[in-house]
């Protein structure tokens, strides 16, 4: 045994290590209570460790999932979003159609409204493609359809764009590939509507108002025929003929013109009586005068060329009176030398009758003069478009026309222009310079061709449109598919943690394209009632497709949202389990701790007896 070594008595021993081992417990139940855990590494209890470990892990991954699916949640709310304010605008373009069907009428003011409503429309359309790409949450769009388009091909675009007078030709709203032939053919001969032909004569007091001529190959035009009459009965009249921007304004006087007579030199006994007959105001072919010599009568209507640019129109009127009344006077009327002997004219437009003599008595000579206003004039104007119209102003029917014949009169032109496409299954669809507005009838500017496949679209240059016309000319314009379907838009949500259930959101095509929505740019400006028709056609269609697209969105959301909720508990759940098998009972590990320090006291106590046997040898010195 070494000099320095301690040797503990037997009871002592016993009593240190029951007193050590009470301390240990102790510092157990101390780590215990300040953990809460019974079970705080592997040593305490291997199968519950990793049991709750697995548990704890498992709950940890549910977690994960359940932000997954609420960030997918939040994807399909933003879609939702934009599918609603979507419906909303649809039903706001719905809105547009129902105010053009209250303004189908021909008339410029109706068109116009129509037109406006039609640019509304497409606005819309527009701005719903627009929201459409706006409505991505995290890098999906599940508004934006899968990628899959058709278009038709630059070549074809190209080749109906050298079609002389068609140019941005085009196919939207394309469903399926389809090849159109577009065609060009016509006369170019020129009409009037009858209906408004009969009105504006009714108007207007004309009598055989006609519009004719052939559509010019370099300046033809589509553009309505107006007339306009101004003035008033007894007033200069004005008539305003227009074609597009050219106009021609014919000038027609009422009673502007005049005729009287004078007589300057009395008859005596000796002396011949001297008349004068002058002629006044404007004078236009048809106005007629008249100088009545002792009740015989004398009339002449002037004509054209009596009126004619640079002659004196006055004096060759005159003339012809002269030359009726000289006639006369030559033995061939009852009017002879006994009652007027001579009769001359001036440069002026002056007749001069001089009557004849008696050395015993006075002869005089009756004269008067009356003029009357042109009963009818005839015009006819002239347009580069290759219009001609033409009329006959009837002033009596003038007079007694409605408001004095004033007013203005649009005469719808009809052209034999015709435009044609058809598909490869054969149908056909024309628009028709003969045809009546709102029946198809070709204009200016795009006009569109409505197929089930898609829409051909162009825009028409009525000046230049009859040099096709007259070639025949015709080319094909071919839709194709330009990119493939993909899944970049699709959303995919795991639902458990082994990745053994999931689901795919496939993304819906809410655009406007013919893949999506099928809601076409408005057509033809809504010239036709039944371009309004197919208006609101595709807007029924769009809002079935739209239904369709809100119950799935909501079928996903739901089963999405259900998940999140299961995975939520179903975590819980596990966390519970796992704190099952390693959280302690505090009241029982407090309880045990204070049983623990009892026992520590009663060792100290025990030891402490333990150590009074060694001190009783002291005693003994």
């Amino acid at each position: 045994m070494a000099t320095n070594g301690v040797s503990l008595s037997s009871s002592m021993r016993t009593n240190l290590l029951q007193l050590q081992g009470v301390q240990d417990s102790i510092a157990k139940k101390q780590n215990i209570l300040a953990t809460g855990n019974k079970i705080n590494t592997a040593l305490d209890g291997p199968t519950s460790f990793f049991a709750a470990k697995g548990l704890n892990q498992r709950a940890g991954d549910l977690t994960a999932l359940k932000d997954t699916m609420g960030q997918a949640i939040s994807t399909i709310k933003a879609a939702d979003k934009g599918l609603t304010s979507i419906d909303d605008m649809i039903e706001q373009a719905r809105g547009l159609t129902t105010a053009a069907y209250s303004a189908l009428g021909n008339d410029a003011g109706s068109m116009a409204t129509r037109k406006s409503l039609a640019s509304q429309f497409n606005a819309l359309k527009d701005q719903i493609d627009k929201l459409a790409g706006d409505s991505s949450y995290g890098g999906k769009n599940l508004l934006a359809g899968n990628g899959l388009r058709m278009d038709s091909t630059s070549a074809s675009r190209q080749a109906v764009n050298t079609i002389q007078g068609i140019e941005n030709a085009r196919v939207t709203n394309v469903v399926s590939a389809d090849t159109y032939t577009v065609r060009v053919k016509g006369d170019g001969s020129i009409e009037g509507a009858a209906g408004d032909i009969n009105n504006a004569e009714m108007a207007h007091g004309l009598v055989g108002l006609k519009l004719s001529g052939t559509m010019s190959t370099t300046a033809g035009s589509f553009s309505d025929v107006q007339i306009e009459v101004r003035g008033a009965t007894g007033r200069e009249r004005s008539f305003i003929v227009s074609d597009g921007t050219e106009s021609r304004t014919v000038k027609y006087f009422d009673n502007s013109q005049t005729i009287a007579a004078n007589t300057t030199r009395a008859s005596t006994s000796g002396t011949a009586q001297v008349t004068n007959v002058q002629l006044g105001g404007t004078i236009e072919a048809g106005d007629t005068f008249t100088i009545t010599i002792e009740d015989q009568t004398f009339s002449y209507t002037a004509t054209a060329s009596d009126v004619a640019v640079g002659s004196n129109a006055r004096a060759n009127v005159a003339s012809a009176l002269r030359n009726s009344i000289s006639t006369a006077i030559a033995g061939t009327g009852r009017l002879s030398t006994s009652d007027a002997k001579t009769v001359t004219v001036s440069t002026n437009g002056t007749i001069t009758l001089t009557g004849a003599t008696s050395p015993n008595s006075t002869r005089e000579m009756s004269v008067k003069a009356t003029s009357e206003n042109a009963l009818t004039k005839r015009i006819s104007e002239s347009f580069s478009s290759g219009t001609v119209v033409s009329f006959t102003v009837d002033r009596k029917l003038l007079e007694q026309a409605a408001n004095g014949g004033n007013g203005i009169s649009t005469i719808e032109k009809k052209v034999d222009i015709q435009v044609q496409a058809s598909n490869l299954s054969g149908a056909t669809i024309t628009r028709d310079g003969m045809a009546n507005r709102g029946e198809g009838k070709l204009s200016n500017g795009e006009n569109a061709f409505a197929f089930d496949t898609g829409t051909v679209r162009f825009s028409v240059d009525q000046n230049k449109i009859k040099q096709a016309a007259s070639a025949n000319s015709a080319a094909n314009l071919v839709t194709v598919q330009v990119t493939d379907a993909n899944t970049s838009n699709d959303l995919s949500v795991q639902l458990n943690e082994r990745n053994t259930n999931a689901i795919t959101v496939k993304a819906q095509n809410l655009t406007t394209s013919g893949q999506g929505l099928r809601l076409d740019y408005a057509q033809n400006d809504w010239t036709d009632r039944s371009d309004i028709d197919k208006a609101v056609a595709s807007i029924d269609y769009a809002k079935q497709n739209l239904r369709s697209a809100s119950q799935t969105l909501s079928t996903n959301l739901n089963i999405i949202t259900t998940r999140e909720n299961f995975t939520k508990e179903f975590s819980d759940v596990l966390t519970e389990g796992a704190s099952k098998l390693t959280l302690a009972d505090q009241n029982e590990e407090g309880a045990n701790l204070l049983m623990l320090q009892t026992r520590q006291q009663l060792g100290t106590i025990a030891l402490s007896l333990a150590n009074q046997s060694q001190q009783s040898i002291l005693r003994l010195f």
